[in-house]
Formats: C-alpha cells, structure tokens, sequence
C-alpha cells in the first residue's frame, strides 16, 4: 500500500483516539499521561491547520485516503533549522512499513520545504519496538535524561535521537 501525507481532518479523530484508548500504544507516550477527550483531539486537528511552528499530517493510504497514523514536526525553530519529529501509526497498520515512508516524507518535506538542518526526538527507554524501529532508519542517539519522567509508577529514562539533513555540511 502505498501512502501519503495530507492535512489532518475532523473525521481523522476518532482514529487518532484509538492511541488513546490501547494501553500498549498509550504507554509509550507522555502526553497520554494527561485526560484527553475526543473534543480535545479535534481542537490539536483544527489548531494544526496553517500553524507555522507545528506541522501535523495525516498518514493515509493513496488508494482510498484511509488514516493510519500521524507524523509531526513541532517547535519548529526557523532560526536554529530545526524541529522536534513525532509519529504514531494505528495498531493495525504496524509492520507494514508506513512509518518508515512516512518519516522519509516527513524528512523530505523538513529538510527540502522548511530547510531545516536537523529533526530531533526523545523516547522512553522502555519502548524497545521504537528505538529498533529509529536506529534501523538512521537516526543517531544523542543522548540520555537518565530517571527523567515517571511513568507507570516508575522513573524512566528519556532518550534523545537526531537526523541531520545528509545535504548540509556539518
């Protein structure tokens, strides 16, 4: 199946709520640590649109523009060139390569349409599919916030990763 990026739409919620409600996704998150309602995930869909600091896309497939997940560039700083990358793709969609052709398009657009120099990271130490899944596409570890937030009853270590644009000298 191939994919594409597009605008985040209203409808889209009701998926994206899906991250939300599966422990084993949410787990791995920080931001599932607060309440969220479905209301509160479609205000982040309607302040994406033509937010210049945050870019969100919809993960969908080109044949029927079924969502799969979101890719993200945030805090995006046009000064320093650079931005904070997030994804998340739907359960069911795992293993199937949309996050890899998602990040490549996410760095593309990052690296090609904002001339950015490097995408940078951070993710808990537990999650283990994920840093596999970071070091297997090329993104380097940059660091460690050793006992850094406290997750699951526990304090956890965050870890920092980075993308530099491979165009740019360094």
């Amino acid at each position: 199946m191939d994919i594409k990026l597009r605008e985040l739409r209203s409808e889209d919620v009701e998926f994206m709520y899906e991250f939300i409600e599966d422990v084993e996704i949410s787990s791995n998150f920080i931001y599932t640590r607060y309440p969220t309602s479905k209301e509160g995930l479609d205000q982040f869909v309607k302040s994406s649109w033509g937010n210049k600091a945050n870019v969100h896309f919809a993960i969908v497939s080109k044949e029927d523009d079924d969502y799969l997940g979101t890719v993200s560039l945030k805090n995006i700083n046009y000064v320093d060139r650079n931005a904070e990358y997030a994804i998340s793709i739907r359960k069911k969609y795992w293993g199937k390569d949309h996050a890899y052709n998602a990040t490549s398009l996410i760095l593309e657009y990052g690296f090609n349409r904002l001339n950015l120099y490097k995408v940078y990271f951070n993710v808990l130490s537990s999650n283990k599919r994920a840093i596999g899944f970071y070091k297997k596409f090329g993104f380097e570890q940059e660091g460690v916030f050793k006992n850094h937030i406290f997750v699951n009853g526990k304090y956890e270590d965050m870890i920092w990763f980075r993308y530099i644009n491979n165009f740019l000298n360094e």
